[in-house]
């Protein structure tokens, strides 16, 4: 297994996640809060000084009513315009600064945001919805070590509020404090079963410790209750991998991808558990997709054209590899692969060409030593491919077939003796074999006897 390609997975699932969940829980459902706490300005809001006069008392309500009516129509712009005015003629108002920290949040001005939910909080230090929403903001902006106090004391403020819990959790889970998150889960878990939000965080706390078979539990429980968790199922199939289990995984990849077609790189990976898993046309089908919409991936067409050799599509093949070396002309076994194909398609020239390249390239490439060989045999340039293949005999457990073609070339030139001795060593290997190249080793070497006792 590419051990690479897991991890970068395991990343990219918990960082898409973290930037997807972290941001809709700053933004979707709050509003109400938010409006609320604009409508409580109208009753809480203490009256101008004395030196004022009903006109600015007028101004207040008007803009407390416009930057309700923004805030529930989201338009945070006009809400951010409306309540700044008020917070000009009441700057100590502290359900004004909340709701302008809310609408910062809606206009991605994070820093403002934070700004003010900081001044809500130095206003009123046990206001639930300003900590826990400075909290999340905090870990959405990676600073979860900021944001442990907060979410400690909304969690504190409201210790029946499973939403409080969850998300000091995911503080903590991101500040590396994974025992202390766990506990925070587990208490979530406890408050609101059906949660499956935490069960995956519980999962990709235990998939980063390697935990696979919990990972794997806590995943399922996930997307057993939310289907459409799209990340949930690309950790169970994660998990699965760990567990040496890639067939079942690919099934876990396919239900993620149905979900996220677009993820080209995890396409990308289980096309290569395809490969591993001997779905030659499911892998093939899997890096087209991909090709269609990323043809410059790193690695895609070199890969496509491994399946394509696997598949006998040799043209295709050719061409894939040939795409491959135009981007990495140096990439040694790259070559080999071409001249494989090459060879395979009987265009012997163009197939010494490529193995010579890779063995310039890498002198130590057995693959790329074998190849030629190979190549020079079918071109009948016995005395080139001699020591190749005597290299190869000196290889551990060398395959028989290397003494057969030892023994053929030597024949060829009638060096009569280290023919023999090819033909006995090959019949040795090859003795509980019953093919053509035994039967001519067999015809040959008794020839050979006589010849040479003469």
């Amino acid at each position: 297994m590419d051990e690479l390609i897991i991890e970068r997975q395991r990343e990219s699932a918990h960082r898409s996640w973290e930037r997807a969940a972290f941001h809709a829980l700053v933004c979707a459902g709050l509003v109400t809060v938010a409006v609320h706490a604009v409508a409580q300005t109208k009753h809480k809001a203490q009256p101008p000084p004395a030196s004022s006069d009903d006109q600015t008392a007028a101004k207040t309500e008007a803009l407390l009513h416009e930057s309700e009516d923004a805030l529930n129509r989201k338009d945070f712009a006009a809400a951010v315009k409306s309540l700044k005015a008020v917070l000009d003629l009441q700057p100590d108002l502290t359900p004004a600064w909340f709701s302008v920290g809310y609408a910062y949040t809606g206009l991605h001005q994070d820093d403002d945001a934070v700004a003010a939910y900081r001044k809500s909080i130095e206003l009123q230090p046990d206001l639930f919805e300003a900590r826990i929403n400075l909290g999340i903001l905090l870990v959405e902006m990676s600073r979860p070590k900021d944001a442990l106090e907060h979410l400690e004391k909304a969690s504190s403020l409201k210790p029946e509020n499973a939403r409080a819990h969850l998300y000091y959790a995911r503080a903590l889970a991101a500040a590396g404090e994974a025992e202390a998150a766990q506990k925070q889960f587990q208490e979530t878990l406890r408050l609101e079963p059906k949660s499956a939000i935490a069960h995956f965080d519980l999962g990709q706390i235990e998939l980063n410790q390697k935990h696979f078979e919990e990972a794997r539990a806590e995943f399922e429980k996930a997307a057993g209750l939310d289907g459409h968790l799209a990340q949930a199922w690309l950790g169970t199939a994660l998990a699965l991998e760990g567990l040496k289990r890639p067939g079942d995984a690919a099934a876990d990849f396919e239900k993620y991808l149905g979900l996220k077609p677009d993820d080209l790189e995890t396409r990308f990976h289980l096309a290569k558990i395809n490969l591993q898993e001997g779905k030659n046309e499911d892998a093939l089908a899997n890096l087209q997709k991909v090709y269609q919409v990323k043809p410059g991936m790193a690695g895609l067409a070199a890969a496509l054209g491994d399946v394509c050799a696997l598949l006998k599509k040799l043209p295709d093949s050719e061409r894939y590899y040939r795409e491959a070396l135009a981007g990495t002309p140096d990439d040694s076994d790259l070559h080999r692969a071409l001249g494989k194909t090459l060879l395979d398609e009987e265009k012997l020239e163009a197939a010494e060409s490529e193995f010579r390249a890779a063995l310039k390239i890498n002198p130590q490439n057995l693959e790329a030593q074998h190849g030629l060989a190979a190549t020079l045999y079918l071109e009948k340039r016995y005395p080139e491919t001699i020591p190749l293949l005597e290299a190869r005999t000196r290889e551990p457990n060398p395959p028989d077939e290397a003494f057969f073609l030892l023994a053929t070339c030597y024949d060829h030139l009638r060096d009569n003796r280290k023919a023999l001795a090819a033909y006995e060593r090959f019949l040795e290997l090859a003795q509980d074999k019953n093919s053509n190249q035994v039967w001519q080793a067999q015809q040959r070497a008794k020839l050979l006897r006589r010849m040479l006792e003469k």
